[in-house]
């Protein structure tokens, strides 16, 4: 995965405050159904909004382990929200 340069991830974070948080992670944590809407959501979406409940060690944490189950950066956030991106795969050309 290619990492976003501060130029990049800036850009981004101007995008992300029009966002709504396409997923709430609760007290529970990343739970696997949590993982599963996170994966849907970028499907659909290279930059989304996490809302997160829990104290700053624990966003920080579950920032870190979204990054990794979802090969994604984090691009910034302000208070309990995160935004994340990932790019989308080109879609495969069919040959014929």
């Amino acid at each position: 995965m290619n990492l976003l340069s501060s130029k990049e991830k800036s850009e981004l974070r101007g995008y992300a405050q029009r966002l709504k948080p396409a997923i709430h992670i609760g007290k529970k944590g990343l739970a696997d159904s949590v993982v599963v809407e996170l994966k849907k959501a970028f499907e659909k979406d290279e930059l989304i909004k996490v809302a997160f409940k829990g104290d700053r060690d624990e966003i920080a944490a579950q920032s870190s382990q979204i990054e990794t189950l979802t090969e994604s950066q984090c691009v910034g956030g302000v208070g309990k929200k995160r935004s994340f991106y990932r790019k989308m795969e080109e879609p495969s050309e069919i040959e014929g």
